[in-house]
């Protein structure tokens, strides 16, 4: 049975590696990873070498990545990997195909999949996140064949979309098992940290920011990327800063993270390229807070119970757990926001997303479609 899975971005990572670790585990199944577009850059932490640093072979690699990060390259992106993949995926034959959630790449896999006839999971449909997001989600639930979501909402949603409710199966989100075992993992250390800055010890009080742009607010990507620095630096905690996802905007925020770094040297900044999955959640676990607008902080971080500041529109219509506070991007909205998190402390864990078996309920619906 040959289950091809499609990684096309460093944050699907999380989500993907518990249904390929379940697969792997099943003798009868050829598990056949297609890396893809930015996470095969460097400079979005070459997520491929994480997944062979797992133990997991890449049966191919698809380049596909504009530089620019623009409006205009996500087009083109789209456009290429289509092409590329097509010619993968007519070569390695899978039984089935599996993509995740909604990023413009996911559509160019789900188009290269479902015009080969060939079959295709979902995972992460029938949510709402804002922007060309909800369109994208939609046109590729409307080209798979089977559908994993992780809300109850979201599978209401996607039978409304196709009126397959057999089709649907409601198996929670993956990224919740890595967050089960983040739970009950050692903290991360300095020496794991990796990164650049100012040297911080995890082990510390310290407030961790990830902000993506807003795709439909390009424009002000790096206002928005300064509003949270200022805000995060009358703070009086070392501040952890991941760089920002491939998504038009990047190369505003990326610059203006490096200039507010490099016009304040006396404050705590440390970066980070990236991490491994494991490490990632295991890190929010340690954070007083969770700045920025990633769903991380509402999927992951509502099971396990970090507080959360959620900035702007990048992530409206998303089903919330106790642990956010949606703020504006300004400064001192989100100032205060972080302050009252940081007071709070951690929140109870909330399953809305799932329980922490995820990897292992999509790995049967798959093998039940293969069979």
């Amino acid at each position: 049975m040959r289950v091809a899975v499609v990684l096309t971005a460093r944050s699907s990572w999380a989500k993907l590696e518990p249904v390929c670790r379940a697969l792997r585990h099943r003798p009868q199944v050829d598990l056949q990873i297609v890396a893809c577009a930015s996470a095969l850059l460097e400079r979005y932490g070459r997520v491929v070498e994480v997944v062979r640093s797992q133990g997991y072979d890449v049966a191919a690699e698809v380049w596909s990545t504009y530089e620019g990060a623009t409006l205009l390259t996500s087009a083109k992106e789209t456009g290429a990997l289509l092409t590329e993949l097509g010619t993968v995926l007519s070569r390695l034959q899978p039984d089935v195909s599996v993509v995740c959630a909604d990023r413009h790449e996911v559509l160019a896999a789900a188009q290269a999949v479902a015009y080969q006839h060939l079959p295709l999971v979902h995972l992460q449909g029938g949510e709402r996140s804002g922007s060309i997001d909800d369109r994208v989600r939609d046109a590729i639930t409307h080209l798979s064949d089977v559908h994993c979501v992780a809300t109850d909402r979201a599978r209401c949603r996607v039978y409304a979309l196709t009126g397959e409710w057999d089709r649907v199966f409601h198996t929670g989100c993956p990224s919740i098992d890595l967050a089960n075992e983040a739970l009950h993992s050692e903290p991360v250390t300095r020496e794991e940290l990796g990164g650049a800055g100012a040297p911080v010890d995890p082990r510390d009080p310290f407030v961790m920011v990830l902000q993506h742009p807003v795709t439909d607010d390009m424009a002000r990507a790096g206002d928005q990327m300064r509003a949270t620095l200022e805000a995060v630096a009358e703070i009086r905690l070392p501040r952890l800063v991941l760089w920002p996802g491939e998504d038009a905007g990047h190369d505003a925020m990326a610059k203006a993270i490096r200039v507010w770094i490099a016009d304040h040297p006396a404050q705590s900044w440390h970066t980070l390229r990236n991490l491994p999955p494991q490490r990632f959640l295991r890190l929010m676990t340690q954070a007083r807070v969770l700045v920025g607008n990633s769903s991380a902080g509402i999927r992951e971080g509502a099971y396990l119970g970090v507080p959360v500041v959620n900035i702007g529109s990048r992530q409206v219509g998303r089903e919330l757990g106790p642990n956010v506070r949606d703020v504006p991007s300004s400064r001192e909205a989100i100032w205060a926001a972080a302050c009252e998190q940081i007071q709070h402390g951690r929140y109870a864990r909330s399953i809305l997303y799932g329980s922490g078996d995820a990897g292992e309920r999509i790995a049967e619906v798959l093998c039940g479609i293969t069979a």
